[in-house]
């Protein structure tokens, strides 16, 4: 039996990924330290469907796939019936408590799991997300210019 934690991961590896939609992303990546194919499943806080451009944090400032695409930048994601090559940029904090404030709109049942981010209540304040954005990180991905859309 399968935990539900390693569901995610297990679809995307069966070809199965685009069932979650737009929800969640799997990022292929190489190690910073063994240099070997890694593959991690994210939460995807925004899909833009015309750009394609997919938004994520780093829940925990610390967390090995953020360290290894500032290493080496990604090298495939995929979310739905979207995968591209990507180029990556760091996102703001401004961008990050943002991102919280409209995925708490758009989502209220499921932001209400994803909120045990530490330090991110549910009803936080706009200024309260601000004051988390500081310690995360986020990643935003988008197609390499010569993709077509």
């Amino acid at each position: 039996m399968i935990p539900i934690f390693k569901l995610p991961i297990f679809l995307y590896r069966l070809g199965l990924g685009w069932l979650l939609g737009h929800r969640f992303m799997l990022l292929t990546h190489i190690g910073r330290r063994s240099g070997k194919l890694r593959q991690t499943v994210l939460a995807v806080l925004r899909f833009d469907s015309k750009t394609r451009e997919i938004m994520a944090i780093s829940a925990w400032s610390a967390s090995d796939w953020y360290k290894n695409i500032l290493a080496s930048p990604a090298l495939q994601v995929e979310t739905g019936v979207t995968h591209y090559v990507p180029i990556q940029r760091s996102l703001t904090p401004e961008e990050i408590a943002t991102l919280f404030e409209d995925y708490r709109r758009k989502h209220p049942i499921f932001s209400r799991v994803v909120c045990r981010i530490p330090g991110w209540k549910w009803d936080s304040s706009h200024e309260e997300f601000l004051e988390l954005a500081h310690t995360l990180h986020g990643v935003a991905f988008r197609p390499k210019q010569n993709e077509a859309a």
